[in-house]
């Protein structure tokens, strides 16, 4: 059995492994590559090998950099079927169509054909079959079982069995965080020889886990008492339901006094309608909450559809709270938002979510003075805060915890999804803890197993 590794690799974004047993290949995973923009220059290279020769895909979650490459890979001649859980497939049909508009400004700029169009993501689910968790199907050589990744909702991590031998590796997808305010929790890991596990957060550990409600609290309460704006940069999927649900249960709660709540984000709006339909796939709380309340609430929260209604936003006074994408501003509606209060020290710009590296929210993070926002140069006035403990993604020692009652089964580790010091601080953790041998593969790299 060989493992392929093409994206995701040297990076954190476009995963896209390839298994293949006895002329048999399939794939996991088709993500796109962000760097600065949404749609880096490396999309579009061609695939490493050949699509055609690809039998199925199996998808972990729905996340742009798991999925934004399905389309080209149907272009460029897959013929097979590509396999999720339900609510994946649903999300990842609104990430693919809002994605593609943002693509094709990327490919002006770069002055290059955009790589798929319209029709190719309609295709994409017409080839699209959906599965329950714990339920396993089946291909030439293998046997593929999706567990709760805890990640998103519908996120899952693959376990896969190479019939004739009974090896098994596991594909980590993206793993979730503890104390999430929405997802079940994370499936245990099962007896598996092979793992390819994310390293996003490998170097540090979530501060405040128990706590971050209790800081979203003190930080809305200090933006009421000093009149500012609070401006969250926020993914669409996922980490906008989550804190808007936060942010509600502290007002519904009485911790916190009304405040006017914007969010920028129609596609935002459209996936929450998927979570609402969807109910089963999250915890009890948020459950009970979303079939009794739905997910967004309250005469304070205002949705913002079009570019143009963007001036109730600019026109209502402080203080008051705007969420709006991307959530590494990288493009999307965070970038008119940043425009107007990124000079004005009333503002305050709170990042809850992984930064990529070279990504504009990385630069703010990291306390760069100027910033260029449509090629202009904006000065970083505002006050700049990050509560990562809303990130979605496991930290060190969750993952240390997750591998530990299967390292005496696990013959080796392959460490994708990270910065070179997450993954490398990770691999020494791994090896120091669980003695289990941990590989840090390159791009285009093949193991056999």
């Amino acid at each position: 059995m060989k493992i392929g590794f093409y994206g995701g690799v040297e990076t954190v974004t476009g995963s896209n492994f390839v298994l293949e047993e006895d002329n048999e290949k399939i794939v996991v995973d088709c993500g796109l590559i962000q760097k600065e923009r949404t749609c880096d220059l490396e999309n579009f290279a061609p695939f490493p090998y050949d699509p055609k020769e690809i039998s199925a895909i199996f998808i972990t979650h729905a996340h742009l950099d798991h999925i934004g490459r399905l389309p080209k890979i149907i272009k460029n001649g897959f013929k097979g079927y590509i396999y999720s859980t339900l609510p994946t497939k649903e999300l990842a049909y609104e990430i693919l169509k809002d994605a593609l508009k943002v693509i094709e400004e990327n490919c002006r700029e770069y002055n290059k054909e955009v790589f798929y169009e319209e029709r190719d993501i309609e295709i994409t689910m017409k080839r699209w079959e959906t599965v329950n968790y714990y339920e396993p199907i089946e291909t030439k050589n293998f046997k593929i079982t999706f567990y709760n990744a805890g990640h998103i909702l519908g996120s899952s991590f693959l376990l896969i069995n190479e019939k004739s031998s009974n090896k098994k590796i596991v594909f980590s997808g993206d793993l979730g965080n503890k104390f999430k305010s929405l997802d079940k929790k994370l499936d245990e890991l099962p007896a598996v020889d092979y793992l390819v596990l994310e390293s996003t957060y490998g170097d540090r550990d979530h501060e405040n886990l128990e706590k971050r409600r209790e800081i979203l609290e003190r930080i809305v309460e200090r933006t009421i008492k000093e009149k500012r704006v609070l401006i969250i940069p926020t993914f669409a999927l996922e980490r906008s339901q989550e804190i808007i649900y936060d942010l509600q249960e502290l007002i519904e709660n009485k911790k916190i006094p009304e405040i006017k709540i914007f969010l920028d984000s129609p596609l935002a709006l459209r996936i929450s309608k998927i979570y609402e339909k969807y109910p089963e796939y999250l915890n009890e709380e948020a459950k009970h909450e979303i079939l009794t309340k739905g997910i967004f609430k309250g005469p304070y929260l205002e949705i913002i559809e079009s570019k143009e209604d963007e001036k109730k936003i600019f026109d209502y006074p402080n203080p008051k709270i705007i969420l709006a994408g991307s959530g590494m501003v990288t493009g999307g509606r965070i970038i008119d938002i940043l425009k107007r209060y990124v000079e004005n020290e009333k503002t305050t710009i709170l990042f809850i979510g992984y930064q990529a590296e070279n990504s504009t929210g990385r630069k703010i993070l990291e306390g760069e003075k100027e910033i260029v926002l449509e090629d202009k140069v904006y000065k970083v006035k505002a006050e700049i805060l990050s509560l990562l403990s809303y990130s979605a993604h496991l930290d060190k020692s969750g993952i240390i915890d997750w591998l530990n009652p299967q390292r005496l089964n696990l013959k080796t580790i392959f460490l994708t999804h990270g910065d070179k010091q997450a993954k490398e601080s990770l691999k020494i953790e791994i090896m120091d803890k669980l003695a289990v041998n941990t590989i840090i593969p390159k791009g285009n790299e093949i193991y056999e197993i």
